[in-house]
């Protein structure tokens, strides 16, 4: 019997708790992006893919509101999101079938961080840009999650 939606939804839910803690072994905070031990790559989504019961797109769309809610709640870094999502952003591209719009927005609002504007080094394109991107994204993500329920 296939589940229902909502079971579905949950069941990724408590799957990616072990993406997230494969993530977090991946990149540690402190460790500069190229200093890195390795990287995720394709073998690392299919595997997460399978686990989670999921397709490529509910695993990339879950990974990118975990994202988005963990930094803006501040429990996740700027440098752990945007090392993850640069290099999920290649198993994305990769991907055939339904855009992951979500994964895209927390994407471009991490990228919006990773320079200065106008080369004006007197802000912090992380809390100029990323932050309110993502303070909106996230509302949108607790103000449906609390519609649905």
């Amino acid at each position: 019997m296939k589940p229902s939606k909502e079971n579905a939804i949950k069941l990724i839910l408590m799957e990616l708790s072990d993406v997230v803690r494969e993530l977090k072994m991946l990149y540690k905070d402190g460790v500069h992006y190229r200093d890195l031990d390795r990287h995720l790559g394709e073998d690392d989504v299919e595997r997460w893919r399978t686990e989670c019961h999921s397709s490529r797109f509910q695993l990339f769309q879950a990974i990118a509101r975990y994202l988005a809610l963990g930094f803006d709640d501040s429990k996740l870094s700027f440098e752990f999101c945007d090392a993850v999502v640069n290099d999920l952003a290649i198993a994305v591209t990769n991907t055939s079938g339904p855009r992951p719009e979500l994964f895209w927005e927390v994407y471009s609002a991490f990228d919006q961080g990773e320079f200065y504007h106008d080369n004006n080094q007197s802000e912090d394109p992380v809390q100029v840009y990323t932050r309110p991107m993502i303070a909106r994204i996230a509302k949108v993500l607790r103000t449906s999650t609390q519609a649905s329920l």
